[in-house]
């Protein structure tokens, strides 16, 4: 977990590249390969750890900037797109598959049970519900898989 003593900024800016434009491109190379159609769906995968406000109340103590950021730019990025593809009838989901037992969440395996971490084939069907549930009027929206409320910026 990144702190201001331990950054790391050619990392920082890995994460971002990845979880933040590596989506966007493949959005792009669909969208303008003329891949989608009206009615087609694009499910971003993203984190709750990319809400700014629940910040405050998951990290109190800040710390961990790639990894929030990273998700945050994301959100930013899916919103946008959303706003974009309207015009063309292509819903967008910003989809948080909630918190499954991987091995990125690994490190937090000791609490896997108490904060209700599920097996990843869980965390699967809750995106296939929410994309099946996805449509223009909900598009962009940022959707919590595990209990399909919509999650503040």
């Amino acid at each position: 977990m990144e702190t201001l003593e331990t950054l790391n900024f050619a990392e920082e800016l890995k994460m971002i590249d990845i979880c933040a434009l590596g989506p966007m491109r493949i959005s792009s190379a669909l969208v303008n390969g003329g891949l989608l159609e009206k009615g087609s769906k694009i499910i971003m995968i993203t984190s709750q750890g990319g809400s700014v406000t629940w910040r405050t109340t998951q990290n109190p103590d800040g710390k961990d900037y790639g990894h929030h950021m990273s998700k945050a730019a994301a959100n930013m990025s899916s919103a946008l797109l959303a706003q974009e593809l309207k015009k063309k009838g292509i819903a967008v989901g910003v989809l948080h598959p909630g918190f499954n037992k991987t091995g990125m969440t690994a490190k937090y395996k000791e609490v896997w049970e108490v904060e209700g971490a599920v097996d990843p084939s869980v965390g699967a069907k809750r995106i296939m519900h929410e994309t099946g549930k996805l449509s223009m009027e909900t598009s962009g929206k940022f959707i919590n898989c595990e209990d399909g409320l919509e999650i503040p910026w």
